[in-house]
């Protein structure tokens, strides 16, 4: 976490309007450093904001600072999580109080700014580009990423709303039920998720909920033939042959997916490491 990250993060590429405040920069370093409380790097990084006339014209430079530390700085999210929810319970002062109420507990735009500069990860991108994706850089990037929102889903799911929990069951359908998966790519995010939000996914799993991300095959199926979807969606999540929505059948199904892939000797040393890494966290 070298100076040059936050000179950097004032002014990306050199254009300052692009970047943070120097002040909040500033304090997200100090906290990062442990040279301030998480209450007083929060009271210092939403200083700018509460001080300007118009709070949210730059709050999104604010929240950009944020998710580029959560993503770049994987060391350090766990810490940068705390500052995040501690910014949500900041009492509204100056501007603020009369830009909307309840200014900081909503962060406002903060998890449309995440979904919007995440978006690729969100679609599986990966499975039409895979060599954009597989640089050591990129690799690290999704991982970071799913980690994150392990993290925000287990402290405080609000943050990225509530449909995460849905979204994070759905990666693990993409990847152990989908016979097009990359793995080498995809396995990683699974991974992250069950080692660090693994006993919640599991308790969900126990209590049957539908949801169109968790859709099956035959569910997949059933709208192809109605004509609701394209066709090209009909084979999707074809390894799996039971029902859509959560069931202890379908965790149980992924736990004997991931042994399979932990021994299978076509696959990658690092991506059967990954995948005894998950089954392990499944417990």
């Amino acid at each position: 976490m070298s100076d040059s990250w936050f000179e950097y993060a004032i002014a990306p590429d050199g254009i300052q309007e692009d970047g943070c405040r120097p002040e909040e920069a500033q304090a997200l370093r100090a906290y990062l450093r442990d040279e301030i409380t998480v209450i007083e790097a929060a009271k210092e990084i939403v200083r700018p904001t509460e001080e300007c006339e118009k709070p949210l014209e730059d709050l999104p430079n604010l929240w950009g600072v944020l998710q580029d530390a959560l993503i770049q700085l994987p060391n350090l999210q766990s810490k940068i999580v705390e500052l995040i929810c501690s910014i949500k319970q900041r009492p509204d002062s100056g501007s603020v109080k009369n830009s909307s109420p309840r200014f900081w507990l909503n962060l406002p735009s903060f998890g449309h700014q995440w979904y919007d500069g995440n978006w690729w990860y969100y679609q599986n991108h990966w499975r039409n580009h895979p060599d954009t994706y597989r640089s050591p850089e990129k690799l690290a990037q999704i991982a970071n990423i799913a980690r994150t929102e392990a993290l925000f889903v287990m402290v405080d799911a609000d943050i990225l709303g509530e449909g995460l929990k849905f979204e994070s069951l759905a990666r693990i359908c993409d990847t152990l039920e989908d016979s097009k998966a990359l793995l080498d790519i995809e396995l990683p995010t699974v991974q992250e998720w069950l080692s660090h939000a693994g006993p919640m996914l599991c308790d969900l799993s126990r209590t049957p909920h539908e949801h169109y991300l968790l859709r099956s095959c035959k569910d997949f199926r059933r709208q192809v033939k109605e004509g609701k979807i394209h066709a090209v969606k009909q084979n999707e999540r074809d390894l799996w042959q039971g029902e859509g929505g959560t069931s202890i059948e379908r965790w149980k199904f992924w736990r004997e997916r991931l042994q399979h892939l932990q021994n299978d000797s076509n696959l990658l040393g690092s991506t059967r490491e990954t995948a005894k890494i998950a089954l392990d966290a499944m417990g």
